[in-house]
């Protein structure tokens, strides 16, 4: 007995499970808040009405001599401020018994920290511990958060013309550039962050008109500046957005052909604050900061050079065959008449991109946040590239390749050899790796449905129909030639009607394996199970993806998500992949290479482009999230 003391009096450690913070009765407008533990900090950015709140898994540890506080930032009319609100770790109790709460309020600002079970921890190491063990394991998207919270961008161009289109579009959000000054204003150092989607910032500027060449100093200042700060506040990038009407102007209609105008030789093509703008970027006056071009209205554009073909040159050609000459149409008019001079003017390091906000069009958008995400990657930093990719609602293809890019920085690359998962419990292994893949989709998830226990539940059951060492089941592959898409398509516009509650054959609420339970032990039949669930909840989450349209998630849209991936081919095809690399790994102490290759390769292999997605939207209804359905 006196060999084993408990130190009541001052505990190593106590364990912080989750935190609300509820403001709604102070005058004062929360944008966002943050738990700082010592040099560290965790986002709190589960968002419903006017309270914020984090669930923790595993909770988090702090230590006697751990400065804990909130950092509180504040929305204003025209500047941003933060509060940092200290947490007395004195007054909160430590107990060995169940969750307790410790409850504090500042200036009407309701806080609730929420103590996991067992908060004390011994002096005395337990029987069969180790160092390792008792260290919770960290997502590795925490990391990331942590040095870069938010990708922020730059948008230039003048009011009115489809800036906040563009950015509602790109980024998943309602109204993301607020109306809070007069028409033709924009504060550039005002920070817009969408409620819908806090994972990017954005500034905004109204562009360069004739006679206001002022403006280029004060968005050169603004570049300045921030290129000095640290990576969390620098610009990552810089979209230039024009109009095509800015640069093509109907002439005449003679017959139903629509003429444009060329600008002659000689003739000024861009504004001179635009020139001047450029100019400054290519001298490199404006540091590494990648800065695209972005020309809006394609669709627009499409149209009227699909109204001024001559009717004769279609003749005999199938609809697909005519969509494609009027768009080698449209690309060859607009290298001519502005892409090319605006390459020969602003050289080879301003890339540009023609868009359309409308959603027949995603693939346009798409190719302009993989422009950005290259450049940021290039440019500025790699945590800056995955936040641009978290940040996009657009492209689930740049989901996929930054969730590769989290995974290949830790546990995905050795999951054979990883220590930080040996003597684990295989559910704390699957928790982490389950949280950094959701976090990587950044949807619009205001409820915590997709880090719920029911819809982990699911993906484990999903995963334990792997029938590890039973033969290939032919029936429950995809055909030769048959795409991802369509596999889905048929039985997501069945599933996404107006029917029936969603009948899972995955029950969220069934005990749950028991091998979930289980240590992690290194074996071939773990690594099938652990790839299996790493890819089976990334293609479910890239239906979701397709089914939600980046509005708030329900359980009935997440259920339409799993059903849909459950019932198509690709789930057996998948299993079935894995269940064969299985039989031809015979060495594990090769398996860490092995495996991370093959989770890449069918992460690839089932990839839905951005040009699919709106292909498939156009045949399946919405899936109406109002009323919900239990799980």
């Amino acid at each position: 007995m006196a060999n084993h003391v408990h130190t009541l009096t001052a505990p190593c450690a106590i364990h912080i499970s989750g935190i609300s913070i509820d403001f709604s009765l102070s005058e004062k407008n929360v944008e966002s808040a943050e738990a700082r533990i010592g040099k560290s900090s965790r986002p709190i950015d589960h968002i419903v009405g006017k309270t914020m709140r984090q669930t923790f898994y595993p909770p988090i540890k702090i230590s006697l001599g751990d400065t804990f506080s909130l950092r509180l930032r504040y929305k204003k009319r025209f500047r941003k401020s933060h509060e940092d609100i200290h947490l007395d770790l004195d007054e909160i109790p430590r107990t060995s018994d169940a969750r307790q709460e410790y409850r504090k309020s500042h200036d009407n600002i309701k806080i609730v920290v929420i103590l996991a079970g067992n908060t004390i921890i011994d002096h005395v190491e337990q029987p069969g511990s180790t160092s390792d063990t008792t260290l919770e394991l960290q997502p590795t998207t925490d990391e990331i958060v942590q040095i870069c919270p938010r990708f922020r961008i730059l948008v230039i161009g003048k009011t009115g013309v489809g800036k906040s289109s563009l950015i509602n579009r790109a980024f998943g959000v309602h109204e993301a550039i607020a109306s809070t000054h007069k028409p033709g204003e924009a504060d550039i150092d005002h920070e817009f962050i969408s409620p819908q989607n806090d994972r990017f910032v954005l500034h905004d500027s109204k562009g360069f008109e004739p006679g206001d060449e002022g403006n280029v100093n004060i968005v050169q200042g603004f570049i300045e500046r921030r290129r000095e700060m640290s990576l969390e506040d620098q610009l990552h990038a810089v979209w230039y957005r024009f109009y095509l009407d800015d640069f093509v102007q109907p002439v005449d209609k003679i017959h139903g052909r629509l003429c444009f105008e060329i600008p002659r030789a000689g003739g000024r093509l861009l504004e001179t604050g635009t020139e001047e703008f450029l100019a400054l970027k290519r001298s490199g006056k404006l540091g590494n900061i990648p800065v695209v071009v972005v020309f809006t209205k394609y669709d627009r554009f499409i149209n009227r050079v699909n109204r001024t073909l001559n009717e004769s040159s279609l003749v005999g050609l199938s609809s697909n065959a005519v969509k494609e000459l009027i768009k080698n149409t449209a690309d060859a008019e607009l290298k001519e008449i502005c892409i090319g001079p605006l390459e020969k003017f602003a050289g080879s390091d301003v890339p540009h991109a023609t868009v359309s906000t409308n959603k027949g069009h995603a693939e346009t958008l798409a190719r302009l946040i993989q422009i950005t995400e290259e450049r940021v990657y290039k440019h500025v930093a790699a945590e800056a590239s995955v936040m641009t990719s978290m940040a996009q609602r657009v492209d689930p293809g740049l989901k996929i390749k930054a969730s590769i890019e989290v995974g290949k920085r830790r546990y995905w690359k050795a999951l054979a050899s990883c220590a930080a998962f040996q003597d684990r419990r295989t559910s704390d292994c699957l928790h982490v790796l389950h949280t950094d893949i959701v976090r990587v989709w950044n949807f619009h998830d205001p409820h915590g449905y997709l880090c719920s226990h029911e819809f982990r539940t699911m993906v484990v059951n999903m995963v334990d129909k792997l029938d590890v060492g039973s033969p290939i089941n032919p029936d429950r592959t995809i055909a030769a030639g048959l795409s991802t898409v369509g596999a889905v398509a048929g039985i997501l516009a069945v599933l996404a009607g107006p029917a029936a509650p969603i009948v899972l054959p995955i029950v969220a609420s069934a005990v749950i394996a028991k091998w979930v339970y289980d240590v992690y032990k290194l074996s071939g039949v773990v690594l099938q199970r652990f790839i299996a669930y790493i890819v089976d909840l990334t293609l479910v989450l890239q239906i979701l993806h397709l089914v939600s349209d980046s509005q708030e998630l329900s359980r009935r849209v997440i259920k339409v998500a799993v059903a849909s991936y459950h019932k198509s081919p690709i789930s057996g095809d998948v299993h079935s992949r894995i269940q064969e690399y299985g039989r031809t790994l015979t060495l594990l102490e090769r398996a860490d290479r092995d495996t991370l290759r093959k989770i890449i390769e069918l992460m690839e292999l089932y990839r839905i482009d951005a040009k699919e997605i709106s292909d498939v939207r156009a045949q399946i209804p919405t899936v109406d999230p109002i009323p919900d359905e239990p799980w």
